[in-house]
């Protein structure tokens, strides 16, 4: 067959290519009808990688967002706070929203898990374990050396002499969040004293695992907005419901499963990890802590003047700058105190003056007059270095002499016991002086003797 001068001219695709694509039927085509072959596989070609492209960003995309945990879908959203940061959570989705936004198709490329758990690490973050899917969140950020001039000095502003405690247990919060760690109730009547800024920066620090809160959303019957944090905040903190106390110090110390309680939803239970922190300005009197409860570390915190300090508007740009570098130094720093106790702490480590004014506090009414008539009593009887007294004893002085009327048995044993802690000695001879009489008999009165369950007091603890 004699070739067409036209067919000499150069053309983008080779012969051997075409008779290929066309199983060797090239005798009877025109040149023009080539050409559109040509023309058409060449589109074709296009159209099917431009389609190949476009389901490759789907599948990344609907793997980026969704996962199906169980026999729900969930969107992964970041929500934005009033800072214009954003939270990172995931959100339950129904099956027919994704196919009506991505198609049918998009759901064979939702990964798929039994079930959520939530295993807390920020060195050797995973996001799936054994099948199920860890709803901690990663931290984003890389340690890295550097300063962190900004943070130190608001450790050392808040902390004071009790700055290797801090560290440590921001160390214990960065590398083994699973410990129990005391909770930490910082207060002060002044305003600008930084407190605020400690709780940011433990926001800051572990970003999506930490959560502020009022005092009402603590309050709440319902937990699921907190329950799952590893930083638990309460700022302005004045807590008024005598369910508070029994839960915080239960969940401060749970080793076990907690109730997760979320409206119209069913109970979960959840491993917890939370760690407390409260601010606020009612000095001794945000928490009802009693005498000898050692989960409370109290701290009261001075003004930035009175520490040196200048006040500075962009402080939490400085604290996100360095983090990395503050990071890289808790990993590397080496724990200034050994675990010693349930709260990984010594108690004597963060106890405080603060704390103190707490127990003082705390006390019954029924337990300050104890304290008032004993005191009077040894005014009373110069000569006597110990009393002893039984409940009954108590009760009758307390009342004849209108330091505590109306008061019953359990009363003054729990006054006794819990807030005095002075624990009953058995069944014993003792003398009896009474303030009643010293005051009101006009013979030289001196004591009476008796038998009695009795608690004993010492002149040397009431000077």
């Amino acid at each position: 067959m004699e070739i067409n001068e036209e067919l000499k001219k150069p053309t983008p695709v080779k012969a051997e290519k075409i008779i290929t694509d066309l199983n060797g039927e090239i005798e009877n085509i025109k040149v023009d009808d080539l050409n559109g072959v040509i023309e058409e596989v060449a589109d074709t070609q296009g159209e099917q990688k431009a389609k190949e492209e476009r389901e490759r960003k789907l599948k990344e995309t609907i793997q980026k967002q969704f996962v199906r945990v169980g026999d729900k879908y969930y969107k992964l959203v970041h929500r934005p706070d009033k800072h214009g940061r954003t939270q990172r959570l995931y959100v339950e989705r129904q099956k027919s929203t994704i196919v009506d936004d991505f198609g049918r198709k998009s759901l064979k490329w939702v990964m798929k898990y039994e079930g959520f758990c939530c295993v807390a690490s920020h060195t050797n973050f995973k996001q799936v374990i054994d099948g199920f899917f860890n709803e901690y969140n990663p931290l984003s950020h890389k340690p890295t050396s550097g300063n962190f001039d900004t943070i130190i000095s608001i450790l050392n502003h808040i902390f004071k002499d009790k700055i290797e405690f801090a560290l440590d247990y921001l160390k214990l919060l960065y590398t083994n969040p699973t410990q129990r760690l005391p909770i930490i109730l910082l207060e002060s009547k002044e305003k600008n004293t930084g407190k605020s800024t400690f709780g940011n920066l433990l926001k800051l620090i572990f970003q999506d695992n930490a959560i502020k809160l009022g005092n009402s959303d603590f309050e709440s019957d319902f937990n699921a907005i907190w329950i799952k944090s590893l930083c638990i905040i309460v700022d302005e903190t004045s807590l008024d419901k005598k369910s508070i106390m029994p839960m915080l110090k239960r969940l401060s110390t749970e080793t076990n499963k907690v109730t997760s309680n979320e409206k119209n939803k069913a109970q979960t239970q959840i491993d917890f990890i939370g760690k407390f922190l409260f601010m606020s300005n009612d000095e001794g009197k945000a928490l009802l802590i009693e005498r000898g409860d050692t989960r409370f570390a109290v701290f009261k915190v001075s003004t930035l003047i009175e520490s040196g300090l200048k006040d500075n508007p962009n402080i939490e740009d400085s604290i996100q700058n360095e983090i990395p570098a503050f990071l890289d130094y808790l990993l590397n720093r080496k724990l200034h105190h050994s675990e010693s106790g349930r709260m990984y702490f010594s108690t004597d480590v963060y106890f405080t003056k603060q704390l103190e004014i707490y127990f003082d506090g705390s006390q019954s009414y029924v337990a300050k007059a104890i304290q008032e008539y004993v005191k009077d009593v040894f005014v009373a009887y110069p000569e006597v270095h110990t009393l002893h007294f039984a409940v009954s004893d108590l009760i009758e002085q307390l009342s004849v002499l209108n330091y505590a009327k109306k008061t019953d048995r359990q009363q003054m044993k729990r006054a006794l016991e819990v807030d005095l802690s002075i624990k009953p000695n058995p069944r014993q001879r003792y003398e009896l002086y009474s303030l009643y009489e010293a005051e009101n008999n006009l013979n030289s009165y001196t004591s009476v003797s008796k038998n009695n369950v009795v608690y004993e007091f010492k002149r040397d603890n009431f000077n």
